[in-house]
């Protein structure tokens, strides 16, 4: 029985995340300036760095492709937020610089964070937070476990 309930969480607690994300980006979606939540995170993580990154190392950060990454990033350069320029140790590679319409954003949003932040986490202690900070980063290994299981997988030709 035991065994069974234990299962019974690690699926909720896996789909959980997926429906989690899906409310947190609705909710976003409609609070940010008519900008998504992905193309705001792409602003938040380039202006944050010391130096402007390429797409490839936005993508690593932010856990999606390249090509995810590009695509939010020419909507971002069409809407006058970023620009696009080829890196110089690499032609090849395109580099974010954050415009001065994409600072506006991102300094308008500080405010909204607190409230972002203060909402989300109303109901936890500092101690669940450090919690959840740490199981978090369980989480994460566990999901770069997976990608190691789907890739030995393919390799076996099993998927």
């Amino acid at each position: 029985m035991k065994e069974m309930e234990l299962l019974w969480k690690k699926k909720l607690l896996f789909s959980g995340v997926f429906v989690q994300e899906n409310r947190l980006h609705a909710i976003l979606d409609r609070n940010l300036n008519g900008i998504t939540t992905k193309q705001w995170l792409l602003l938040v993580v380039s202006s944050s760095l010391p130096n402007p990154p390429d797409l490839t190392t936005l993508g690593k950060i932010l856990g999606c492709s390249r090509q995810n990454i590009k695509k939010l990033a020419l909507s971002l350069e069409k809407e006058g937020f970023i620009k696009l320029t080829p890196s110089l140790s690499d032609k090849r590679s395109l580099c974010v610089s954050i415009l001065d319409k994409g600072k506006t954003i991102i300094e308008d949003s500080k405010e909204m964070e607190d409230k972002v932040y203060g909402s989300l986490f109303r109901d936890f202690s500092e101690e669940d937070i450090s919690e959840y900070f740490k199981l978090s980063e369980k989480f994460s290994k566990g999901i770069g476990h997976l990608e190691e299981c789907f890739f030995s997988l393919k390799e076996k030709g099993e998927i």
